[in-house]
């Protein structure tokens, strides 16, 4: 029996990014965008996203911008029904609005951290994996990527509630994975590791911490935003349709070990 071995890395359709004005979620725009997609860029303030709006439109794809708070399931659901009424059925989702709060320890944290980075963190990516999955189901094909974080994966001190958020996010992306199987729609998490960002320059541009990442890192460097991007809109691609349930490390080897024992 003769078989097909084309692969394809095309993302069509309609692409949603949360926390697409920058970092990440600007990246992973533009990578969809490069792969194919027509892409919706959700921020809390959406003349936030100008710039990633031109950058996905000098690509030749559309791009709407919209404002949306993610921990809000009412205010989610009625932009992703502008998202399908202005460009098409949603086929794609990577949720890339994420906050961090202070590095202190677990004794020391607030209530009102915790409710941020439940609401913003694993609300958010709960409310628009739901609200995405409206278009997919029924079409019967379409990929969900949540942004976790190797704090999912390994201990860093003095982040027990961001570690706790990042953590439900990987769990919710095997829990979707496999109640929306059947309807052909994948869901993974990937979990990067340190990313020249906004959110986590105050942190690698102190200098000890720059070089204690670097060293901890195999691969020898800090991660920049089209790391994840690439990563994003492979998941995105028939070229990974195989792939769901999938709580992925994009951290140049962090987590395979330590990269400088004595031996």
């Amino acid at each position: 029996m003769s078989q097909d071995h084309t692969v394809s890395f095309a993302v069509d359709g309609v692409a949603v990014v949360t926390g697409a004005a920058q970092g990440i979620g600007q990246a992973a725009a533009v990578a969809l965008a490069q792969q194919g997609a027509d892409v919706a860029l959700v921020d809390r303030d959406p003349e936030r996203c100008a710039e990633t709006a031109g950058m996905v439109e000098a690509l030749g794809r559309r791009a709407l911008a919209l404002g949306c708070d993610v921990a809000d399931k009412a205010a989610v659901d009625a932009c992703a029904d502008r998202v399908v009424a202005e460009l098409g059925p949603i086929t794609a989702l990577a949720t890339c609005a994420g906050v961090l709060t202070e590095n202190v320890t677990a004794e020391a944290v607030r209530e009102a951290d915790l409710d941020t980075l439940w609401d913003v963190n694993v609300k958010g990516s709960f409310h628009w994996a739901v609200a995405a999955s409206r278009s997919m189901i029924p079409a019967g094909r379409g990929s969900v990527v949540l942004i976790s974080s190797q704090a999912a994966l390994v201990s860093l001190p003095s982040q027990a509630g961001y570690s706790m958020s990042k953590g439900a996010v990987a769990t919710l992306a095997r829990s979707l994975a496999i109640d929306w199987a059947k309807h052909g729609v994948t869901v993974n998490a990937i979990c990067p590791t340190f990313i020249w960002t906004p959110m986590a320059a105050p942190m690698l541009e102190i200098p000890e911490v720059h070089a204690a990442a670097i060293r901890r890192i195999p691969i020898g460097r800090v991660g920049q935003p089209k790391d994840i991007g690439g990563v994003i809109a492979f998941l995105a691609s028939p070229a990974a349709s195989l792939i769901t349930g999938v709580v992925l490390p994009v951290d140049g080897g962090w987590t395979a070990g330590e990269p400088e024992l004595p031996l």
